[in-house]
């Protein structure tokens, strides 16, 4: 029983041994093939990470990116190390490459094209250059033209009745091009603007002019420079952008107020505690923040003087002009005086020999034409109170104007030349309506959907109506000469209005954010202006009512 024992024992013994070198063998087989295993992971891996990097550097993949790894299954430990010290070192090339992209990225200059035109600005934002467009094409239509009251009627610039007002017609019916102006602004070092604008329409007089050219001096918002040719900072229906302007023609108290000029602003901007300010774009007002002003010296023009014909200086003296504005309600919760806009706006100078400029009226005819000599000499100022209110789709515009100044008359060898102070007058009062609900605001009307038949949006409908009056002296028509022989030396009352008052009801149709379409109606009555040939008791009588019918589509970028 033994012996069988002790044989059981030795045959096991035996076959363990026997066993024990193939169990080496085998073991050392599944490191061998765990570290090919390993390598080719390894050489996969250095593959890839070389095309990403030949790729990030421009290059193409050739057969010098490929490694270099001969006999995979005969490679020892050192040559895996080696491998992942290239791959790592490949990782940190393809890191730097790409924050090297990102950095150029960040600092290239981005292009932009939207409802504000075309812009251009460096990465900082503190360099850029806008385009921007705008184009009116209107046209102007004559109701009544065949007026009876017309027969036997003179209407004269000169010193007596001459040119008889047609019997066919009391202006002609046209299409024009207003304004076709190109607008180039941009930003210098983040705290100097620019703007030029260059008008190509019929309001340029003839040929291309330069309306705007200023360069704005932002370092500070409470006390910023503009010096160049900009709008005069007086009428408030003036300094609106002429896109966003409600109605197709000024009111006349614009026509009382400076135009362009050249000269140099200071102007300051204060936003209600708690509020940011906000930014003006190279503009001296932005009529947004809690109160603004302005004050500035320039060269000096004529009332409704064009701003083509501002040039250059044409006299010594400065006129000075000022304005404050402020919207009082920003310092409340009150929501509804939220858009509650008040200002004061004023000039004093004193021309030499400036030469007043004609009144028209809403249909450009001329109802104020001064005797050719007549000039301002001395004192002239003019004071403007003005505001606006604004509430959701409702709003209410209104603006007075006087405008004294001294004018000498034209001379005679038979009359003595004669001086006068003259105090015109004008205001007007605007209301309108957003009929599709979006705000209405000084800044324009911006539809909340565009027009876009097949969505069923029709963008954004304003109905408005104004009421405007112009005043001019009587002192204006004073006779220098004789009864028997009259002489107007400053103007005829046989060809200027003592009084215009004109009302227009009209709506406007913003397509988009670029695209508006208006159509008003006005209807002017003068007092004075005109002169009867039909041995009427009264040389003078009053010219027949205008009544014009307005259209304009517009593009503004």
């Amino acid at each position: 029983m033994k012996n069988h024992q002790l044989l059981l024992i030795a045959a096991t013994v035996g076959g363990l041994l026997s066993v024990q070198p193939q169990m080496a063998e085998a073991a050392k087989k599944v490191s061998r093939s765990s570290k090919d295993a390993q390598i080719e992971a390894l050489v996969r891996r250095l593959e890839v990470l070389e095309q990403r990097l030949a790729i990030s550097e421009g290059k193409g993949q050739d057969s010098a990116a490929k490694p270099a790894v001969a006999n995979v299954a005969g490679a020892d430990i050192p040559a895996v190390k080696q491998l992942d010290q290239k791959v790592k070192i490949l990782e940190r090339k393809i890191e730097v490459s790409k924050e090297t992209a990102d950095a150029e990225k960040k600092a290239a200059p981005t292009f932009d094209v939207g409802p504000e035109g075309l812009k251009w600005s460096s990465a900082d934002k503190e360099y850029s250059f806008k385009l921007r467009g705008l184009i009116n094409a209107d046209s102007a239509f004559f109701l009544d033209d065949s007026v009876k009251g017309a027969a036997g009627l003179n209407n004269t610039t000169a010193a007596g009745p001459a040119n008889a007002i047609p019997i066919n017609g009391l202006g002609i019916d046209r299409f024009q091009v207003s304004r076709a102006r190109i607008i180039t602004s941009g930003t210098l070092g983040k705290y100097t603007d620019f703007l030029v604008t260059t008008e190509f329409g019929s309001l340029s007089s003839g040929g291309p002019s330069v309306f705007d050219a200023f360069v704005d001096l932002h370092y500070f918002p409470f006390a910023s420079l503009t010096a160049g040719k900009q709008k005069g900072p007086v009428g408030l229906e003036r300094l609106q952008d002429v896109s966003k302007m409600q109605f197709l023609d000024f009111a006349y108290p614009t026509q009382l107020a400076p135009n362009r000029d050249i000269g140099i602003l200071l102007h300051g901007e204060f936003a209600a505690p708690g509020r940011e300010r906000k930014s003006s774009n190279g503009q001296a007002s932005n009529f947004k923040d809690l109160f603004q002003y302005q004050a500035g010296v320039f060269n000096g023009t004529a009332d409704n003087q064009n701003p083509a014909n501002t040039t250059a200086a044409t006299y010594d003296n400065k006129e000075f002009e000022g304005r404050i504005f402020a919207h009082p309600f920003q310092l409340t919760d009150i929501d509804a005086l939220q858009g509650l806009g008040l200002g004061l706006a004023g000039t004093y100078g004193q021309p030499k020999g400036l030469t007043p400029v004609n009144l028209q009226s809403p249909a450009q005819n001329v109802i104020v034409s001064y005797i050719t000599g007549t000039a301002l000499n001395g004192d002239h100022h003019r004071l403007l109170p003005q505001g606006y209110w604004y509430y959701g789709p409702f709003g209410l515009f209104t603006e007075y104007a006087i405008s004294w100044q001294t004018l000498t008359s034209a001379s005679s060898t038979a009359v003595k030349q004669q001086t006068i102070n003259q105090q015109n007058t004008a205001w007007q009062v605007a209301a309108s309506y957003v009929l599709t609900g979006e705000d209405n605001t000084y800044q324009g009307v911006k539809p909340r959907k565009p027009f876009d038949p097949y969505k069923g949006d029709w963008g954004a409908l304003q109905f408005l109506a104004r009421w405007d009056e112009l005043g001019v002296d009587k002192n204006t028509f004073t006779n220098i000469g004789t009864v028997k022989t009259p002489f107007y030396g400053f103007a005829n009352p046989a060809g200027s209005v003592k009084n215009a008052t004109s009302w227009t009801v009209g709506f406007n149709w913003y397509l988009n954010n670029n695209i508006k379409l208006v159509a008003d109606y006005e209807q002017t009555y003068f007092k004075g202006g005109a002169a009867s040939t039909l041995g009427s008791p009264s040389p003078v009588m009053n010219r027949p009512i205008e009544r014009v019918f307005f259209t304009r589509f517009q593009v503004a970028f």
